[in-house]
């Protein structure tokens, strides 16, 4: 049995990381980049009034369709020396080193080169920006010139998933996408407050969220910051249920609800694998086909079919008995998704 089981077990898990980071380097990246043709084709980049560039929807877009991918320019650790920064760009063509030197910098009162990558660089891999949630010193980071011109916005309608297999950063669609909408990710944690939001955007990046989440007020905004603190304590809590499996299905279907009403579809695969989890440690291999299904049509909306989450998913599909946690407890009957 894997660490990661017995941790589920003995109620002590966490969600299981469903991407790999990729090994660290200071070389720039030599894959092309993303393909004048795939950019026309869905997307440009233009001025928009108080957020400076950003990225707008060409057409209508669908839920869950590729936009484009991108390799890094550059990668090292989350938190580099400015020597660091100036030896990769070193490396770099004079074209690629005056875009970069062209990206937003929220940091004035830093040297040039540090501040640009303090504003703009991405971790390899699904989690949020470093400075809004802790990760592990292992991680690798790095800097994409055309998706630094995404915004942000705490109601997201776009993924990003690193391919650590082409080494590149994939862009889809959480949602429908109307012509002429701005195309956003998340900058930082949004299972948080309105205010502790703000206080984090305007702290780490210098500009006051503006998105549809963050002018919410009265009774619609309370609402909204009670689903969002709940997700983040029931994630914590679903943890803590492997040895109640109807409990942590409650809870996993209480999350998937408030999701649905915050538009945050890119937490719904964590807690259907979780769902899948507590079917099979029960034998309830009818209902775990049914959630881990559920969380392979997410993950292939969020991060591609050919991702790790979704081929992962797709292989306890058709065979949910392989999975190190099958038969763990007493046979039992729990319940699928609604």
């Amino acid at each position: 049995m894997t660490t990661a089981s017995k941790n589920f077990l003995s109620g002590n898990a966490s969600f299981l990381s469903l991407t790999a980071t990729s090994t660290p380097s200071m070389t720039p990246s030599t894959t092309p980049a993303a393909s004048i043709e795939e950019q026309e084709e869905t997307f440009f980049v233009q001025d928009v009034p108080g957020k400076g560039r950003a990225i707008v929807a060409a057409r209508t877009v669908k839920r869950g369709e590729f936009l484009f991918s991108e390799p890094p320019l550059f990668t090292l650790n989350p938190s580099p020396t400015n020597s660091q920064i100036l030896g990769a760009l070193a490396k770099c063509t004079r074209d690629e080193q005056r875009q970069y030197f062209t990206l937003a910098n929220s940091y004035r009162k830093l040297l040039p080169a540090l501040a640009i990558w303090e504003t703009n660089f991405l971790l390899l891999g699904n989690g949020t920006h470093p400075k809004a949630m802790p990760q592990p010193t292992g991680d690798l980071a790095g800097i994409f010139l055309l998706a630094s011109r995404f915004n942000s916005s705490c109601t997201p309608n776009v993924s990003k998933s690193w391919d650590e297999i082409r080494n590149v950063m994939v862009f889809r669609t959480l949602r429908d996408v109307q012509e002429g909408e701005e195309l956003c990710f998340n900058y930082c944690d949004v299972l948080t407050t309105q205010d502790e939001r703000k206080r984090v955007l305007l702290r780490e990046f210098g500009f006051e969220c503006i998105c549809d989440a963050c002018r919410l007020e009265g009774e619609e905004l309370a609402e909204s910051d009670r689903r969002r603190t709940s997700i983040l304590r029931l994630f914590d809590e679903v943890g803590r249920c492997a040895k109640e499996p109807t409990l942590g299905i409650r809870k996993i279907k209480l999350a998937l609800r408030m999701l649905k009403e915050e538009s945050l579809i890119h937490y719904e695969a964590s807690f259907c694998y979780d769902a899948f989890q507590f079917c099979v440690l029960v034998s309830d291999f009818v209902n775990a086909k049914a959630w881990i299904r559920k969380a392979w049509e997410v993950s292939c909306i969020t991060s591609g079919p050919d991702s790790t989450a979704a081929r992962m998913f797709k292989v306890y599909w058709a065979n949910p008995r392989s999975h190190t946690l099958a038969a763990a407890l007493p046979k039992a009957t729990l319940s699928g998704p609604d």
